[in-house]
């Protein structure tokens, strides 16, 4: 496996060669990360095996495991997602596992009372429960997506199994300031809804799954290997941004102020305010 950066900047530093930090990882296997603001700014990154690094002005370094025991199973628990939610981190991994971030070393497990299917470890069931995206209004409205057409909602207390229309392969999902939930599907499918209520907006056309669904500055942004896509009128449409920032689209986060929106792709990145675009580097720019 390739070695995994994970690059800090402080803009506010005066000395520009004193704005960047990072530490390199030679054993992280496809990591994701997630930023938290309270009690103080925290980054949180943990691999597909449970590894664990986290960040704050005041320390760095590696994290205990993260929790990958399944009740009645010898198999070990494979995380699949970090996201913020409120102010604090959440993880999600197979089969219908989440748990939240609460200090240092420390994850709860908040799907302990969540029986694991009976059929789960069967050959060809491997990713039948595997929850793929968390997101919450709040952190006692959580939905959880995966699996085949399988979807979660979380009070705060206990989980309940929704009712949809599907069982494809379930990739991101959104609770969106409109007040509803948009879950992305196998090839690029969309879906909107709450609790037992969805509806289709767009087919499973696309060559490629959404790796990020987001909401942002009025509107619902989907990001691909091909850039990204807006949602206007009910109808996903290639989305009006400048062709140098769709050469660099793809992944997709929202500042925990909501002020911003972050999208990168292999080539590059670049940064939204909901008016203007700024390109942060780009590798077209760098090719000759």
């Amino acid at each position: 496996m390739p070695a995994i950066r994970f690059v800090f900047t402080y803009n506010d530093e005066a000395i520009p060669q004193e704005r960047y930090y990072f530490r390199q990882f030679n054993n992280f296997r496809f990591a994701r990360l997630a930023f938290n603001t309270q009690p103080v700014p925290n980054y949180v990154a943990v691999d597909t095996r449970g590894q664990v690094y986290s960040y704050d002005q005041s320390r760095d370094d590696v994290e205990h495991q993260h929790p990958d025991d399944i009740p009645g199973s010898e198999l070990a628990a494979v995380v699949t997602q970090v996201a913020r939610i409120g102010q604090n981190i959440y993880t999600v991994s197979n089969p219908r596992r989440t748990h939240k971030h609460t200090n240092i070393d420390v994850w709860e497990d908040l799907t302990k009372d969540l029986p694991v299917p009976a059929d789960f470890g069967t050959p060809g069931n491997g990713l039948k429960y595997m929850w793929s995206d968390i997101a919450g209004f709040t952190e006692t409205d959580i939905y959880a997506v995966g699996g085949l057409g399988d979807v979660w909602h979380y009070d705060g207390q206990h989980w309940t199994q929704c009712s949809f229309p599907s069982n494809e392969l379930l990739n991101n999902v959104c609770c969106a300031d409109d007040g509803n939930v948009y879950i992305g599907g196998n090839m690029g499918s969309l879906y909107v809804g709450k609790g037992n209520t969805w509806k289709k907006l767009s087919d499973s056309n696309f060559s490629v799954p959404w790796k990020d669904i987001a909401w942002f500055a009025g509107k619902l942004w989907c990001g691909s290997d091909y850039g990204l896509w807006e949602l206007r009128g009910g109808v996903l449409i290639r989305a009006e941004i400048p062709a140098n920032v769709q050469l660099v689209s793809g992944a997709i986060d929202i500042s925990p102020d909501k002020k911003w929106m972050l999208t990168a792709g292999p080539d590059g990145a670049a940064l939204f305010d909901g008016t203007h675009w700024e390109v942060l580097f780009s590798r077209h720019d760098l090719e000759d």
